[in-house]
C-alpha cells in the first residue's frame, strides 16, 4: 500500500472527494493526509475527514497566508487539535523566495507560534521551505521541535543533509519523475527510513499525467520512481515508506 504524505483535497465537494479517495485506493494508496493552509481549509479537512478512516488532518496557516490572518488563528487551530483526525501541524514554514508572499518576519512569527503549538501538543509539524531551510532547521532545534518533514522537497544536497542532520524527515514530489530532475541526487542519498512520498494535490502531477490535475492515487509513480533511484522492488519500498507515515504522524494502520 501506498501513502501519500500531503495533499490539498479542501477545495473538493463530498461527490468529488470520494471519487479521488474511491480512484486512490484503487490504485493502491491505502492513507492520504488532506493538509490546510488557513483557518478556513483546516476546519474543512477536519470536516472532510469525518467518517474517511483512509485520510487524516494537517491543519495550520502557510506562509502564502501568513499576512492575512484572524486575530483568533491561534485559538481556533487550537480547538481543531482536539478532533481524532489531526495528527499534524501544516503546512506551515518560510518562503523565501516568492515576492508575492508575506515579508519575512510575519512569517517567521506566524511559524514560529504554530511550531510552539505543535510542541505543546506533541504534534509533528509538516513544512513549506522555499530558500530557507538552514532558518526553518534552526527555528525548529531553537523551539524543541521533534518531528517535522520537509514536504515537497526542491533543495540541494547541503540543505538535504542539514534537516537529515537535525533528525527530520524529507518527503519527495511528482517533481522527482520529471524529465532530467535535479533531485535524483537527493533521493539516492536520502537514507530510507527518512522519507516520504506525496502528490501536493492537486498540483505537480508526476508523468506521465504532467500538467494535469493531481491526485492522491498517482503517488504510486513517485514512489515507483524513486524504487528505480534506489534500485529496489517497488512494494518493498511502499511498505518502508508506509511505516515511516505511520511512525511520524502516530497513527495505526487500518488494513
Amino acid at each position: 500500500m501506498w501513502t501519500d504524505s500531503h495533499a490539498h483535497l479542501y477545495d473538493l465537494d463530498d461527490k468529488s472527494l470520494q471519487a479521488v479517495l474511491t480512484r486512490a485506493r484503487e490504485a493502491g494508496v491505502g492513507h492520504v493526509l488532506n493538509t490546510a493552509v488557513s483557518v478556513a481549509t483546516s476546519r474543512a479537512v477536519v470536516r472532510q475527514c469525518a467518517g474517511r478512516p483512509e485520510m487524516s488532518a494537517a491543519i495550520g496557516v502557510s506562509p502564502f497566508d501568513a499576512a492575512d490572518i484572524p486575530d483568533s488563528w491561534c485559538d481556533s487551530l487550537t480547538a481543531l487539535m482536539d478532533d481524532p483526525a489531526v495528527v499534524a501541524m501544516g503546512e506551515i514554514g518560510v518562503d523565501a523566495t516568492k515576492p508575492s508572499c508575506p515579508d519575512l518576519a510575519r512569517q517567521t512569527a506566524v511559524f514560529e507560534e504554530q511550531a510552539r503549538i505543535a510542541v505543546g501538543r506533541d504534534l509533528p509539524i509538516v513544512i513549506h521551505s522555499r530558500g530557507a531551510e538552514r532558518k526553518l532547521c534552526e527555528m525548529c532545534r531553537a523551539n524543541g521541535v521533534k518531528k517535522a518533514v520537509f514536504h515537497c522537497f526542491t533543495g540541494a544536497l547541503a540543505d538535504l543533509r542539514r534537516l537529515l542532520d537535525a533528525g527530520y524527515m524529507v518527503s519527495f514530489s511528482g517533481i522527482i519523475t520529471f524529465k532530467n530532475s535535479p533531485l535524483s541526487h537527493c533521493v539516492g542519498f536520502a537514507p530510507l527510513s527518512r522519507m516520504l512520498i506525496e502528490t501536493d494535490s492537486p498540483y505537480l502531477a508526476p508523468v506521465p499525467h504532467r500538467g494535469k490535475t493531481n491526485e492522491p492515487g498517482w503517488v504510486g509513480l513517485v514512489g515507483e520512481r524513486i524504487a528505480e533511484i534506489k534500485k529496489m522492488d517497488p512494494v518493498d519500498l511502499s511498505e518502508t515508506l508506509r511505516e515511516n507515515f505511520l511512525n511520524v504522524f502516530g497513527l495505526k494502520t487500518n488494513d
